[in-house]
């Protein structure tokens, strides 16, 4: 949120600057996030060998269920109820603001969830930043930073691939959160660029989602611009929950290749930020061929 920092004392920020760091074992694979957009073009699914049976696992083509939610780092009273309820009825979660403490990833094991996350610093020495879990293995990950041009404070974004059962077609989910304390969009729009410097090989299904601060106009103007270079969908809600800041969505889910078969946002007091739900299906392919 726009007044997130507003209380924390200045002389604390230098403690919250940290690099992107590797996780430990608990994760499916540590992110490798880089600084360069150079780095980012690397960002690819690895090649996985056709008897390991990782390859054997993939989401179902006919219901690809996706959470969006900003954890607001666990401060909400009842996020992990709402979090075990709602990582039973979905495949995918895009997580902003995850606080790596062990009831999270508990919460997670024992729901036989798989994650990744870039982190973007650490809080009393646990991780916190962007996370993506899924009730399968990504095949592939990696991540960058952006450090807020005022505060210093670093935001993450982390790209994973996911398998789909019987096709060979990869699903690629990018996780951001976006820049918030800026006097212009410059930085802003740089770390969009980063984003699609590192998605726009893909040709693939595509997801992007996450908190993406658009708390202005000139904001949502980049962020439907990286949409429309990438050939993406955005979502409209006849009951819109989403959470806005200043009269405007900061959160969203945006899509390609994929068919929307359901959407809701829920209200929660559990975090200062809605959780979004989306069951897609994988478009047919006479319908991403003609779209091309």
């Amino acid at each position: 949120m726009i007044n997130r920092f507003k209380n924390l004392p200045l002389i604390l920020l230098p403690v919250l600057l940290t690099s992107c760091v590797s996780l430990d074992s608990k994760s499916d694979h540590a992110s490798a996030a880089a600084g360069d957009a150079e780095d980012t073009e690397t960002c690819q699914p690895m090649a996985i060998d056709e008897n390991q049976d990782i390859q054997k696992q993939g989401l179902d083509p006919e219901s690809i269920a996706l959470l969006n939610w900003n954890l607001y780092k666990g401060n909400g009273d009842g996020w992990q109820r709402d979090l075990s309820s709602y990582a039973q009825s979905h495949d995918v979660m895009t997580i902003q603001e995850a606080y790596l403490d062990d009831e999270l990833s508990g919460l997670l094991e024992t729901k036989n969830f798989k994650w990744v996350m870039n982190t973007a610093f650490h809080l009393n020495g646990t991780a916190a930043g962007v996370m993506t879990a899924a009730n399968l293995h990504a095949i592939g990950s990696c991540g960058f930073q952006n450090d807020e041009p005022i505060i210093r404070v670093p935001k993450a974004t982390l790209v994973s691939y996911y398998n789909i059962a019987g096709h060979d077609a990869r699903l690629l989910v990018a996780n951001i959160h976006g820049i918030n304390f800026t006097l212009g969009v410059a930085a802003y729009r740089e770390q969009l660029d980063q984003l699609f410097d590192s998605i726009r090989h893909h040709t693939g299904p595509m997801i992007v989602a996450g908190d993406f601060n658009t708390w202005s106009d000139e904001r949502m103007t980049e962020v439907i611009q990286l949409v429309e270079r990438l050939s993406m969908s955005s979502l409209e809600y006849e009951v819109n929950n989403k959470t806005h800041v200043f009269g405007n969505a900061i959160d969203h889910v945006f899509y390609r290749q994929l068919q929307p078969v359901s959407k809701k946002v829920w209200q929660v007091s559990s975090s200062d930020h809605n959780p979004i739900s989306v069951t897609f299906r994988l478009a047919p392919e006479e319908e991403v061929i003609a779209a091309r």
